[in-house]
């Protein structure tokens, strides 16, 4: 590295200056790097800390009873070297290197000590910095810091400034938050959520009580602040009681919806899935006459209605002669949008409409009964079809029917 037959070889005392002045350059130039390596070993308890802390006190003169405050920076979606090398760079020039004890990269985020004090003045460095570094490197950044501690209460300030962090769940990424604004530890607020009345809403079909009990519902959490794995266990349970109330064959795909929440890295996440998954489900539930469709949809329902008894209905007739619009675009819409199939709709439609006429009991023949709800003159699907809907035949639900005029006559 060096050439010392070079130094020694020319006149001594000016080879032992030389030598001298490259050995106090070479100290200052990597003072730094130790004095934060030193600094950081001892926050992160790596080895003996005591004696660290001790010999970084020592060696730079560094009073261990030193005011401080101590922050936390975390960039959105910052991964690069040289996006935490730019971040931190920023962060330094707004703050001061003259105030900064410390500033080094601890996995996904940077920590900072600062010898700055005054909240109001620490509050508006850090603003400063997350506007910055938004219009500058497109990057949110969420920032914590401390309350005054010594520096020797590095390793605690920053253990609670990382469970701080954990508060960035309630934020969009892009906030100053106070260590002691948080009271991590002292927040016993307990939330009692009416789960009932959410799902009898669902159930019911009724969209506008359903987001007023979910709005008041995350509104109620996020001016409360539980510590995201609670918030977490109540908005599980708030989906658990939604998808309950949705038919039985789509309940395993609303399941999968779990995964998702407890990934989830907020609650503006989160609030926007339920929310989504909720109304969906209570739309589904909604009386057909209170249901809200695009206008293709209504016409599809209209026209539906219109020629139940056509035995020619179907999907592809209806796109192609009278919406002249694409029958798989129509079929996956009306599915979306009505949650059933356009045919299944339709056997639906004519099995009640069956059932009214067996009921009323003007038309003894089932073969009529076939071509009054659209299955001209194949009685026999029809039975078939009927038996499936009902549990029971055409014939059998008439005696049945029968019985129950019978029974209301004597009443009367």
């Amino acid at each position: 590295m060096y050439n010392l037959n070079y130094i020694h070889s020319q006149d001594s005392d000016d080879s032992d200056k030389k030598f001298e002045e490259m050995l106090i350059s070479e100290a200052q130039r990597v003072k730094p790097i130790i004095k934060e390596h030193f600094l950081k070993e001892y926050i992160l308890g790596l080895g003996d800390t005591y004696e660290i802390f001790r010999l970084y006190c020592k060696t730079f003169d560094v009073d261990e009873m030193l005011d401080t405050r101590m922050i936390i920076l975390r960039p959105s979606g910052a991964n690069d070297f040289e996006d935490f090398f730019f971040i931190k760079n920023t962060a330094e020039q707004i703050i001061g290197v003259e105030n900064i004890v410390l500033s080094t990269t601890i996995n996904n985020f940077l920590f900072i000590i600062t010898t700055i004090l005054d909240k109001t003045e620490i509050t508006d460095l850090l603003d400063k910095i997350r506007k910055t570094v938004r219009q500058c490197y497109n990057y949110n950044i969420m920032a914590v810091y401390s309350k005054i501690s010594y520096l020797s209460e590095a390793p605690a300030s920053y253990e609670r400034l990382k469970v701080c962090m954990g508060y960035s769940f309630y934020s969009d990424g892009d906030r100053t938050l106070y260590e002691n604004d948080l009271k991590i530890g002292e927040n016993t607020s307990i939330i009692i959520p009416e789960y009932g009345t959410v799902e009898h809403a669902v159930k019911s079909g009724d969209r506008a009580k359903v987001k007023v009990q979910l709005d008041t519902f995350f509104d109620e959490l996020e001016s409360t602040m539980p510590t995201p794995a609670v918030a977490k266990t109540y908005c599980l349970e708030l989906y658990v009681c939604i998808i309950r109330c949705c038919e039985v064959e789509k309940i395993d795909n609303y399941m999968k919806g779990l995964v998702y929440l407890q990934e989830s890295k907020s609650i503006g996440e989160i609030r926007a899935f339920i929310e989504e998954k909720g109304l969906e489900i209570t739309e589904s539930n909604a009386p057909e006459k209170h249901r809200v469709y695009s206008a293709l949809i209504r016409d599809t329902i209209n026209l539906i209605d219109e020629n139940i008894k056509n035995e020619n209905l179907s999907l592809r007739w209806l796109a192609g002669n009278i919406l002249y619009t694409n029958v798989d675009y129509l079929g996956k819409l009306f599915k979306k949008e009505t949650g059933k199939n356009f045919s299944h709709h339709v056997m639906e439609k004519r099995m009640e409409m069956a059932k009214e006429i067996i009921i009323e009991g003007k038309h003894d023949r089932i073969y009529e009964v076939a071509e009054m709800v659209g299955y001209g003159s194949n009685s026999q699907y029809f039975s078939q079809v009927f038996k499936k809907y009902t549990g029971v035949s055409p014939l059998e639900y008439k005696e049945f029917a029968k019985l129950i005029r019978e029974e209301k006559k004597t009443e009367n």
